[in-house]
């Protein structure tokens, strides 16, 4: 936990700790059942091959939650992100920083596999963001992520949440670094948004799932808040509903082999403020 948070416990800013009966009893409960992250984890082990070009978007300092990299040494790793100290990222061969520049400086149709893990969020131009993942990609390459679903009642409370109140949450629950909580959009947080804007830009929609994998765990701070996520994960689905109103959304967008004729030439936007952040804690 970093001083500044410990500083917001000591004066009485934030006014209850994570819960540790909470997190017994949800590792008791979930802990070897699957997680967003294995999710994902598991779409790009069945995406990546040998001598494969991946190009991480908003690839972060590659601590949090990494994906197992190793297993694949015969690929390239190239990651994009506007902070300088994703640089550091150990498992990747190339870094590009993120400019002014409207576009990525990647060059055209060099990439087999894009991701992106709680990047999406951040977006706030979706048509300059697919422009330019579809410029980079190949035609055939395809773009894997992994984002929060807009219309979970989590996400809708963190739309409207002050700023501050955010961080502190996410502090208590994820232990997250303040100074890893960005601003949220969720212009592309929707099935209806990310397709429309992905289609735009001559990218098609081959998989999206929306899912409550496991109940949310922005309210573990307290038992009963554990309870209460417990209660709509089991709603969920039972129901169906999940499909619409599950925490996670994960997909596949596909450049089509024919996308020469159709790609979008990407147009001056200014670069920076396309991602508040990418890798950020949602």
């Amino acid at each position: 936990m970093s001083d500044r948070v410990r500083k917001n416990f000591a004066f009485g800013k934030v006014s209850a700790m994570p819960s540790a009966l909470a997190a017994k009893l949800r590792n008791r409960m979930f802990g070897e059942k699957p997680t967003s992250v294995s999710v994902y984890h598991d779409l790009i082990a069945r995406a990546v091959e040998p001598g494969m070009t991946v190009l991480d978007v908003g690839c972060g300092r590659g601590t949090l939650s990494p994906y197992p990299w190793h297993h694949h040494p015969n690929i390239k790793l190239w990651g994009i992100d506007p902070d300088p100290t994703a640089a550091e990222n150990p498992h990747l061969e190339s870094f590009t920083l993120l400019t002014d520049d409207p576009n990525w400086q990647i060059p055209s149709s060099t990439v087999d596999l894009a991701i992106a893990r709680y990047v999406l969020e951040h977006v706030t131009d979706p048509t300059a963001f697919f422009r330019n993942l579809s410029r980079v990609l190949k035609p055939g390459g395809k773009f894997l992520f992994l984002t929060p679903n807009f219309w979970h009642p989590a996400m809708i409370a963190s739309h409207w949440m002050p700023y501050g109140l955010k961080q502190r949450i996410l502090a208590l629950t994820k232990r997250a670094d303040p100074h890893d909580v960005f601003p949220t959009c969720y212009l592309l947080n929707s099935a209806a948004a990310l397709k429309s804007a992905a289609q735009r830009c001559g990218l098609d929609v081959t998989d999206l799932q929306t899912r409550e994998i496991q109940p949310c765990g922005y309210l573990d701070f307290s038992v009963l808040g554990y309870i209460a996520s417990c209660s709509y994960f089991a709603t969920m689905r039972a129901t169906g509903l999940q499909r619409f109103f599950g925490m996670s959304m994960t997909g596949v967008l596909t450049k089509p082999i024919s996308a020469t004729a159709r790609n979008v030439t990407p147009q001056p936007t200014n670069a920076v403020s396309d991602w508040h952040s990418l890798g950020a804690t949602t």
